[in-house]
């Protein structure tokens, strides 16, 4: 009798270089969604210092696939077998060592839940869980929009602004000012912000009226970060400029734009609803603060 595929045996191994190309080719199925991923194996080939690949296997092949971002603190588990899943959740729970003590997990819906299970059962409890959408659109896809000039990527003498409205965002989107929670890596990705200029800002009479960021560039998709309006500057239809402006530069190097947006944020989802931005999966972000031994 033939065993059915879902008995089979989940062997989970750690990916380095010699599996780039294996693991490129399984992300590749879907370069929107895994964006951020893919972008990252291209960068480090799998063997970035601080971080580590694990991959779960069915029958030697790809099942699903985990990154233990240990400089940046980002878990990143994708995959649809629930088995593979199971079993690189387990492996995140033993390889909580190298993670900081602030750490997330993001990614696709069911992929996250898996995770957070086993990290619950290990006795870490989130300080922070965040059902959201993930969308895209499709180079072309834009409507007619006024350019705007003005954006811009930022500037080192750009820090301040940056700086205070980076904090802002993510205290209005995580609940957390970084300036009191971890101030000196918060510094650190500020600085960098403002040397490599993938921060965008819009300014008008010296004040922001619209900042974003890119995480993740490949040849078939851009992921971007950060939207944000200062509160005074909202309902003005300003982040709907700035974002088509953004993409349209965008899209001169890649064929797709695409973001998380939290479920309750119906003001952003509207704003993107507009610019052609559509649903393409479930999405989760969650977050742990909390010490643990080891």
């Amino acid at each position: 009798m033939l065993q059915h595929p879902d008995s089979a045996v989940v062997v989970v191994e750690r990916a380095g270089y010699p599996e780039m190309l294996e693991v490129f080719g399984w992300l590749d199925l879907d370069p929107v969604v895994n964006a951020y991923l893919v972008a990252l194996v291209l960068r480090d080939g799998l063997a970035a210092p601080r971080d580590e690949y694990w991959v779960a296997r069915r029958h030697g092949a790809l099942a699903g696939l985990v990154c233990l971002g240990g400089s940046s603190g980002a878990v990143l588990p994708v995959g649809d077998d629930p088995a593979a899943l199971a079993a690189l959740a387990g492996r995140v729970a033993e390889r909580l060592s190298i993670l900081p003590r602030q750490f997330q997990v993001i990614g696709p819906r069911a992929a996250v839940a898996t995770v957070v299970v086993r990290l619950r059962e290990a006795g870490l409890v989130p300080r922070l869980e965040l059902p959201q959408a993930y969308m895209a659109i499709e180079r072309g896809g834009l409507p007619p929009f006024e350019r705007l000039t003005e954006l811009r990527p930022a500037r080192p003498e750009d820090y301040d602004l940056v700086h205070r409205t980076g904090a802002e965002l993510r205290a209005e989107e995580l609940e957390e000012d970084p300036r009191r929670a971890d101030p000196e890596t918060y510094a650190r990705r500020v600085e960098e912000e403002c040397r490599q200029g993938y921060t965008y800002l819009w300014l008008a009479d010296g004040a922001l009226r619209f900042r974003a960021s890119l995480s993740a560039l490949t040849a078939d998709a851009v992921q971007i970060s950060g939207v944000f309006v200062p509160p005074e500057h909202r309902n003005r239809g300003l982040a709907q400029r700035g974002l088509a402006e953004l993409c349209t530069r965008l899209f001169a190097r890649t064929r797709a734009a695409c973001l998380f947006v939290n479920e309750a944020n119906a003001p952003a989802i509207a704003v993107y609803l507009r610019l052609g931005f559509r649903p393409r999966a479930p999405w989760a972000s969650t977050f742990f603060d909390a010490a643990r031994d080891g």
